[in-house]
């Protein structure tokens, strides 16, 4: 674990994102130490997946206490930020404008991990050197994209109820290297995030409804079915949102009365996000 730890702390001196998109190629030592972590990935979720299970480490107080601390000692390793498909499409055309950015999409690596076969399988969507790295290890199994494919690809997850996430090393949007696609049934970040809060962070976005055009749970409530984070309320009859809400959107398009829309978070920092966000949802 020391020296994998010693090798991470010089990440930050080996950025290859130098500031508002300019994307820059990575070092040699950064592409062995990442490629060291995809070797160990199955291992680390299989294990993560485990204390999940256990009731010691979510219900008691002291299990609970140990997996926090134990997330703040991990805080190199990958960590994830929920994003709805507008800004997952910003980033897509990011990567291909510099000219410099691959796409590649290979196996979710929580359901390869776990064993687990359930469609979609094919979801986890490498960015950057992290299609380089998962191509170069699992040839058979990743393949490349143009940008229109991914985008397609984006939209046909969501009808999946999948929930974009784009992951970056040591909390720093300068080592952004993919966009997972998770079924929350099976992603282990995010089930370490419902559980104990830590792991993945609400993205730049939030949801809101009129309550006006809101038809209702009884007539719909399609919403309260769809959200994955208990972001979902009924009061006197009608969906609400409340501080649970992630901002992935997926229930602005299920909404039947067109009553949701995304605003943005005031003072919000993308600190995981290699793009500046500009674009407003009507």
């Amino acid at each position: 674990m020391y020296p994998i730890l010693s090798l991470f702390l010089m990440l930050p001196l080996l950025h290859i994102i130098k500031g508002e998109g300019r994307v820059e190629k990575e070092s040699r030592v950064q592409r062995s130490i990442h490629k060291l972590y995809a070797i160990l990935e199955p291992k680390v979720l299989r294990l993560l997946n485990k204390m999940l299970e256990s009731k010691f480490f979510t219900e008691n107080r002291l299990g609970r206490m140990f997996m926090v601390g134990l997330a703040k000692a991990l805080w190199f390793l990958p960590h994830g930020i929920v994003i709805d498909y507008w800004t997952a499409e910003k980033i897509i055309r990011m990567v291909a404008e510099t000219g410099k950015g691959h796409i590649a999409i290979g196996p979710c690596v929580c359901k390869k991990a776990l064993g687990v076969n359930d469609e979609p399988y094919i979801t986890d969507m490498t960015i950057l050197y992290g299609a380089e790295i998962y191509t170069e290890l699992h040839g058979d199994e990743y393949r490349e994209l143009t940008p229109e494919e991914a985008l397609r690809l984006l939209k046909e997850f969501e009808k999946y109820g999948l929930i974009h996430e784009v992951f970056a090393c040591l909390k720093d949007e300068k080592w952004t290297f993919v966009i997972c696609n998770c079924d929350i049934r099976y992603c282990v970040p995010t089930k370490a995030y419902i559980k104990t809060g830590n792991g993945i962070y609400p993205g730049p976005y939030r949801a809101v409804v009129d309550a006006e055009k809101c038809l209702g749970v009884e007539e719909c409530g399609i919403c309260l079915e769809i959200c994955k984070f208990n972001a979902i309320e009924a009061r006197n009859g009608k969906a609400y949102v409340n501080s649970n809400c992630m901002g992935c959107g997926l229930c602005i398009d299920s909404c039947k009365g067109n009553a949701r829309r995304l605003v943005k978070r005031e003072n919000y920092k993308s600190f995981l996000l290699p793009v500046r966000l500009e674009h407003e949802h009507k």
